[in-house]
């Protein structure tokens, strides 16, 4: 069974932008405007992505990354890392480990939501 996709964005026109383009491609999505209060909501649910913003004021993408690693390990639902630096070396490195890549921004929706699908059965 697929679970829903969790969104980590602090960005609250680009959240609403993902939240509606998954929505109208028949994907649910539980968003969350900081990576603390998405550490919690993993706690709660289970999810078949995470899409993580890597430049938020609290934590870091890559600090929580970090975190879901070290609590989920192995178990831990893929994640992509959301940047609009695609090219930057840490998410360069993180996206060649298991079950790490990397999503673009900006995005052309359609293909936004083909890629979170494919990702979701990663």
């Amino acid at each position: 069974m697929k679970h829903a996709v969790l969104l980590i964005e602090d960005d609250p026109d680009i959240r609403m932008l993902v939240e509606m383009t998954l929505r109208m491609n028949d994907v649910p999505v539980v968003s969350c405007a900081e990576g603390s209060a998405g550490l919690k909501a993993l706690e709660k649910s289970p999810f078949s992505l995470i899409i993580l913003d890597v430049m938020m004021p609290d934590m870091s993408g890559y600090e929580v990354l970090r975190q879901i690693v070290a609590r989920f390990g192995e178990n831990a639902p893929p994640v992509a890392l959301f940047t609009a630096r695609p090219e930057d070396t840490m998410a360069k490195e993180l996206a060649g480990q298991h079950k790490v890549h990397i999503l673009a921004k900006p995005f052309e929706p359609e293909l936004f939501a083909q890629r979170v699908k494919a990702l979701m059965s990663v």
